[in-house]
């Protein structure tokens, strides 16, 4: 459960660098990193408190990791929610400004993403002032977010393949979150064999990766058709 909760939180750091670069305004990105920046030096007083045997306390925890698996499905929903719209207003299609706003929503797994990421290193890290290496974190973190979204936008130049880039992340996030709430309510999936039960996330995880990709490859094949579809259209009008 430890292992699927930090590929969960390695799913929101990679969802919040994408969503970053899909502002057409540079400053909006750089607000985000400086507030990131605070969020990591203002939590250090907390992260300093943290140990393993709170981290196992936490997971655990059947009530908090619940609400950890609502965040992440409604996290995830209104992920993919905001991809479709994104990429009908893209294709210049009808869309309301509430959802177009909704960009500005960096999502909420990322936080306490960002949180174990600073407790993890204070606990691995010794002989150094706290505050001090908070700031080390801060900047390290924010400079890892803003070069993975620099990449990926290298890589996908494309505003639409971002987008569905993005919808495949959030698709994944969504996967995790019906896994991790599996694990968690110990559905009679869990009542198979032992080599039925460490199969199950794998075989579950590599369809869905699978099937959002095709899904994604589908969705824009027909974007793409209802482009050249619509520029026709304007050639011959």
């Amino acid at each position: 459960m430890q292992t699927l909760v930090i590929i969960l939180f390695v799913l929101a750091i990679l969802s919040f660098s994408i969503q970053l670069q899909l502002f057409e305004k540079p400053w909006i990105m750089f607000a985000c990193l400086a507030f990131v920046a605070v969020f990591i030096y203002g939590m250090h007083h907390l992260a300093i408190e943290q140990s393993y045997k709170t981290f196992r306390a936490a997971l655990n925890n059947s009530s908090l990791m619940m609400d950890f698996v609502v965040l992440q499905v409604v996290e995830a929903l209104a992920g993919l929610l905001l991809s479709i719209f994104l990429i009908r207003d893209h294709y210049n299609e009808p869309v309301k400004p509430f959802f177009k706003n909704a960009l500005f929503l960096p999502g909420i797994i990322i936080f306490p993403a960002l949180f174990y990421l600073e407790s993890l290193v204070f606990l691995q890290v010794h002989g150094m002032s706290f505050p001090v290496l908070a700031v080390g974190i801060a900047v390290l973190a924010i400079l890892g977010i803003y070069l993975i979204g620099w990449c990926f936008k290298k890589l996908i130049p494309e505003f639409d393949l971002q987008l569905e880039m993005k919808f495949v992340v959030h698709l994944l996030q969504l996967s995790g979150g019906v896994i991790l709430s599996v694990v968690m309510l110990r559905l009679p999936v869990q009542q198979a064999e032992h080599s039925a039960i460490s199969l199950m996330p794998t075989l579950v995880m590599i369809t869905c990766l699978l099937g959002g990709s095709l899904l994604g490859s589908f969705w824009y094949q027909i974007k793409i058709k209802r482009f050249i579809k619509s520029s026709t259209q304007q050639l011959n009008g």
